[in-house]
């Protein structure tokens, strides 16, 4: 199943307020609601404002209250996505999640230099072309050689 596009826009509508590091604890805010049993997009959005209150000390928290004045869309965009997200079978839950720690893991692996170790090994397994610009470039280079492929 692929995400529709429009709950994907929901949820980086709703989460691009939010610093990185306090996008999961944003994210878990909405979805503690419809664990809870809130059912519409409005109900999620009410019940995560009220423990939001409570947190008054967390950071994510108190931008969530800040949102309700900005911009209420895109608290019930979220909503609507932590709707979407609970309604999924576990199993494809757990596919998308996979999917996107791969693309994450595989953005940052092409912003860092190759390793040493991973030169030494494309060195031992036979490879003399050009210097991998990236630790994802050599890494692909290695899972060629172990595939059985030549790139020399």
């Amino acid at each position: 199943m692929k995400t529709p596009n429009d709950i994907l826009h929901a949820r980086l509508t709703y989460l691009s307020y939010f610093p990185p590091e306090q996008r999961s604890t944003a994210a878990n805010n909405m979805l503690e609601a419809v664990r809870a049993g809130c059912s519409e997009p409005h109900q999620v959005v009410g019940y995560a404002l009220e423990k939001a209150t409570r947190r008054s000390w967390n950071e994510a928290a108190h931008t969530l209250r800040l949102l309700s004045e900005l911009d209420f869309e895109a608290l019930l965009a979220g909503a609507r996505w932590a709707l979407w997200w609970e309604s999924l079978p576990l199993l494809e839950r757990q596919r998308i999640k996979a999917e996107r720690s791969e693309t994450a893991i595989e953005r940052w692996m092409a912003e860092q230099p190759p390793t040493e170790k991973q030169l030494r090994y494309l060195h031992n397994l036979g490879y003399r072309g050009p210097t991998p610009a990236n630790r994802l470039e050599a890494s692909k280079l290695i899972d060629g050689f172990m595939k059985g492929g030549k790139h020399a």
